[in-house]
């Protein structure tokens, strides 16, 4: 019987279109009801390297990709050369051996190399040199047995304000390419007959923020592009017009987060992405929101540091950086999604805690989360509701005699006004201020507030999504982790469900949802239930067992790291797993 599942991968230099050619396959496998997850890999360079893209296509839905593939397109021979071992046995790969050159006496193992002339029938064939890559693309479709009839209507699309030649061009293209993998159909152990579509969205993580951000009513961007956030930037000039969004390409990263400072002021919510070298730049106007306390929401997308790192790949090692962002005692919210669910979710309550204790919302994940494409359902939105907080009106502050910004309350949260509306002045300063925002140096008066601040810290805990325990409870593993290590978590724990030494291992996840404040109580809570704690991050140091050990006083010593720029998969935790 074939397998109903595909994993997929083309490489080859930069510059060979593998990013578009990937997500073109992609969004036909979803529009034919699949569950695709996407993932790209590439050096931070213009031309050369070995750039890659994975495609995960199943019926169920993936978090983390595997490591083995089915089908690989090579556009060079480097690709074979660094790929080819973990193509399955009887796995097919697919390219043009007078572009990538392989020796007569190249040894493929049980591996299927299909030498297609992919250049030459694009050139004469075709008649378009360019259609190369769709012509392989074709040729997956038809070794899996996928309708093509998909793919063009999605070229048809792409290309509608280009000539009726185009169109016809590559309508030929995959006529081509289908009728030579459809010849090897029968060979390839893997059989995909299109489904009806099920209206998911295909989208990355960085998406996702973008759209809770526009569901939560923000109206300013300020961000300096940096790989990779960049996306957000881009989501958000594409929609710009559509939902009267002012979007800003800062000088610098510097300006970015004093941008939004500027906006939050006036009360309009307001957004930034930036990666661990620009959230450096941005820590001390971190600071001067919160001594302002003025709503802002400031997202890092971690990559590989320090300095420039590795600036395309994977990683999650600016925990200590965001929680500690500001020097002094700066007050912040930080929240950790997994998922594009997540980022969707807990961008969108961003906004809101913001407004509500006024004061910076950190939201932070990793490259492969940002910038992965998922297959995911239409966001729930109806019971979203926007809370801006104690944020006055003209009718409540004409009540207020003598009003003064900084007010002491209860709970730490004074009564807001913004510039302009009458009998609402007040006075703001990066210095240490009394109730009206006038700078005062007073003992007594710097302990009030402080104390003020970090009263709404205690109050915002209540607010923040609680670490979440999934999975059987009563586990003999669990897997302590945060962002979208999540899902290759997931995936060990369904591997680990088979039988191991004549029994069942059981595994479960506890994760971390929220960094700052930490849920000490709740954790605690949770880890004395827990039989062994594995910590699984992708950092040097386990800085989120470290923050666990801190706050909870409880050490998790059995640690699986993962640090060299390359996604957390469920075999990297199996192969380091002591069972």
């Amino acid at each position: 019987m074939k397998k109903k599942s595909l994993s997929f991968l083309i490489g080859g230099p930069a510059g060979s279109g593998i990013e578009k050619s990937g997500q073109l396959l992609a969004t036909t496998f979803v529009r034919g009801g699949y569950f695709v997850l996407s993932n790209m890999e590439h050096f931070s360079l213009i031309r050369g390297g070995n750039n890659f893209l994975r495609l995960r296509i199943d019926e169920v839905p993936h978090e983390v990709h595997v490591e083995e593939i089915d089908i690989m397109i090579a556009l060079d021979k480097r690709t074979i050369d660094e790929h080819l071992n973990e193509v399955v046995d009887g796995g097919v790969v697919i390219y043009d051996n007078e572009v990538v050159g392989l020796d007569k006496s190249f040894d493929s193992g049980k591996v299927k190399m299909l030498d297609v002339p992919l250049r030459k029938l694009a050139t004469e064939e075709v008649g378009n040199p360019i259609t190369e890559n769709v012509i392989s693309l074709a040729v997956v479709l038809g070794l899996v047995g996928f309708d093509v009839n998909g793919l063009k209507q999605i070229l048809a699309k792409i290309f509608s304000n280009k000539s009726a030649e185009i169109i016809k061009a590559n309508e030929k293209a995959s006529d081509i390419g289908y009728e030579i993998g459809e010849k090897h159909e029968n060979e390839f152990p893997v059989e995909m007959e299109k489904k009806k579509g099920n209206g998911n969205m295909f989208l990355c993580g960085n998406d996702a923020l973008g759209i809770a951000a526009i569901k939560a009513g923000c109206k300013f961007v300020g961000e300096y592009p940096m790989t990779p956030s960049s996306s957000v930037l881009h989501f958000m000039a594409k929609w710009a017009d559509k939902y009267g969004i002012v979007v800003k390409h800062t000088e610098d990263e510097i300006a970015a987060v004093n941008s939004l400072i500027g906006a939050g002021f006036v009360g309009v919510r307001a957004i930034t992405a930036t990666a661990g070298g620009g959230f450096a730049l941005m820590t001390e106007g971190i600071g001067l929101a919160a001594m302002n306390e003025v709503p802002i929401v400031v997202t890092n997308v971690m990559r590989p540091g320090p300095a420039t790192g590795l600036p395309t790949r994977t990683e999650a090692g600016d925990l200590r950086q965001v929680i500690h962002a500001g020097q002094g005692d700066p007050v912040k919210l930080v929240l950790l999604p997994s998922d594009p669910e997540e980022c969707f979710e807990m961008g969108f309550l961003a906004f809101n805690l913001a407004e509500k204790y006024q004061m910076p919302v950190i939201i932070c994940y990793d490259k492969y989360l940002g910038e992965g494409y998922y297959t995911v359902p239409e966001f729930k939105t109806d019971d979203l509701k926007i809370d801006r907080g104690k944020l006055l009106s003209e009718k409540e502050l004409a009540k207020i005699s003598d009003y003064k910004r900084y007010l002491k309350t209860e709970d730490g949260i004074s009564p807001r006004s913004i510039p302009g509306m009458k009998g609402g002045i007040h006075r703001a300063t990066s210095d240490e201020h009394n109730e009206y925002g006038e700078i005062f140096e007073g003992a007594e008066n710097r302990k009030t507030m402080v104390d003020k601040r970090m009263k709404k810290m205690e109050l915002a805990l209540n607010d923040l999504p609680k670490p979440l325990l999934i999975g059987d409870k009563n586990a003999d593993i669990t897997f302590v982790t945060w962002t979208s290590c999540k899902g290759a978590c997931e995936e060990a724990c369904e591997i680990l469900k088979q039988v191991q030494d004549d029994r069942e291992l059981k595994a479960n996840i506890l994760q971390i949802r929220t960094a700052w404040p930490f849920h000490k109580k709740e954790t605690l809570e949770m880890l004395k239930k827990i039989k062994r704690a594995v910590l699984v991050e992708q950092n040097h140091d386990g800085q989120m067992g470290g923050l666990i050990s801190e706050q909870t006083g409880v050490i998790i010593s059995e640690k699986i790291l993962r640090y060299d720029g390359r996604p957390m998969t469920a075999k990297f935790i199996l192969d380091n797993l002591k069972i």
